[in-house]
């Protein structure tokens, strides 16, 4: 399984990396909009729309509302800081499971608008980033790489405290660590790399922002690990050897682009 997971990921790595710094507004717009697509398709299959019609229309639903609010930059603001509550309620939701999972898990309503909240600020996010700066959505993906690499080999290493077994067994609070810990090398990294003169202040808000995006990253996933305990499945799909569907790919991502385009907007 590890070495599926590493054969895709050096495959998919480059690729997205070249996107993110080689396409254009309107490319990284389009290639947002496929990933929306196979993303919210399978999200479908975690709520159980299985019918063709209901998929193609929920999608549709997805992209129409995506590029409406992107359309309007007075309205990102209100989008971002409502993902965030959304999110916030997901904690609730995380914590609570399998208890406090009755409205998720019984009313088609919420979970139709839990997909909107999921995809929208991420896409909108991102978009933004990738106008103001590309390098700024490629520091943001290898923090959310550097969390997922560093809890895993920590977690593997010394993995003892469970985070939340009832959602995901295998995540531990050593694991947790790790990945700050390596997000942390990164930002530092990333200031000595992009900043002629850095002062201290440069090192202080760039850790804040990789802590910040190691710790929403772990909640992206733990929802996620959520809503497929309640469809009672592994993986969100299985497009990704090794890694299972994009869901399962992008679900940290879905988290952390909305809180990581406030914060730096608000901190820069």
């Amino acid at each position: 399984m590890l070495l599926k997971r590493i054969l895709t990921a050096s495959i998919i790595a480059p690729i997205v990396v070249f996107g993110i710094l080689i396409l254009t507004q309107t490319g990284f717009a389009l290639a947002l909009a496929l990933i929306l697509i196979i993303g919210s398709w399978e999200y479908c299959d975690l709520i159980q729309i299985k019918h063709l019609a209901g998929k193609v229309l929920y999608s549709l639903v997805i992209l129409a509302v995506t590029y409406s609010l992107s359309s309007a930059p007075s309205n990102l603001t209100v989008v971002l800081y409502a993902g965030v509550v959304w999110w916030l309620i997901a904690l609730i939701w995380v914590a609570l499971f399998p208890k406090g999972s009755n409205l998720l898990r019984k009313t088609l309503t919420v979970r139709l608008i839990n997909g909107l909240f999921i995809f929208v600020p991420m896409a909108i996010s991102l978009m933004a980033l990738h106008l103001q700066d590309k390098a700024l959505v490629l520091f943001l993906l290898i923090l959310i790489w550097a969390a997922d690499i560093g809890a895993y080999f920590a977690g593997k290493s010394f993995g003892k405290n469970k985070l939340c077994p009832n959602v995901s067994p295998g995540k531990t609070l050593e694991g947790v660590y790790g990945g700050i810990a390596l997000t942390q090398v990164v930002a530092i990294t990333y200031v000595y790399i992009t900043t002629q003169t850095p002062l201290l202040n440069d090192f202080l808000i760039f850790s804040f922002l990789a802590l910040s995006v190691s710790l929403v990253s772990v909640l992206g996933d733990l929802f996620e690990s959520v809503l497929k305990r309640i469809a009672e499945v592994k993986d969100s799909g299985n497009i990704l050897p090794g890694h299972g569907g994009l869901l399962d790919r992008i679900d940290s991502l879905t988290s952390s682009a909305p809180l990581f385009f406030i914060l730096f907007t608000f901190l820069i």
